[in-house]
């Protein structure tokens, strides 16, 4: 695939940008800076969906950033956004998954762990209400709040904190 090589300045202009919204947060800048010579330096498809997928990841809250970066793609790849904002993917089961392992490595206290697999187990089998497991988990992961953002994914719009 023959890939429109950006200039220099438009690299320079960019990552500028990123250093300005970021002055504080060198890792940011260092991260694009290397997602910029990956994709430079690929030649697989899967490669370009990888740095995509990071660089989703690393500027989901900054969609002018997610939409400047379009210009280093190559042709046939681009950063898109739902025309409905508020249309979310539903979970599923590895996001569950990771979500999980993300709490256990996060929570210090191992009562606070089981209490959570507990509370989810109490569900599953019809013994606590959706608003419980709410209530609850809230409590559980109250110093977390991206913790507490993760786990309104799997809720229904009504309980979500937005």
């Amino acid at each position: 695939m023959i890939i429109k090589r950006q200039s220099t300045r438009d690299i320079r202009e960019y990552l500028q940008i990123v250093l300005n919204r970021f002055p504080d947060n060198r890792e940011i800048y260092d991260k694009i800076t290397k997602l910029l010579k990956d994709l430079r330096l690929a030649r697989l498809r899967s490669t370009y969906n990888d740095v995509i997928s990071k660089v989703s990841q690393l500027f989901k809250e900054h969609k002018d950033l997610l939409l400047g970066f379009n210009k280093f793609l190559p042709p046939g790849y681009k950063i898109t956004f739902p025309k409905d904002q508020t249309q979310r993917r539903k979970p599923e089961f590895r996001d569950a998954a990771e979500f999980i392992n993300k709490v256990k490595e996060r929570l210090q206290d191992e009562h606070a762990y089981k209490s959570l697999l507990e509370i989810f187990r109490m569900y599953r089998e019809n013994k606590k209400s959706l608003t419980e497991v709410h209530h609850e988990v809230l409590y559980v992961l109250r110093d977390h709040q991206d913790l507490r953002v993760d786990f309104a994914a799997f809720l229904p719009a009504r309980y979500r904190e937005d």
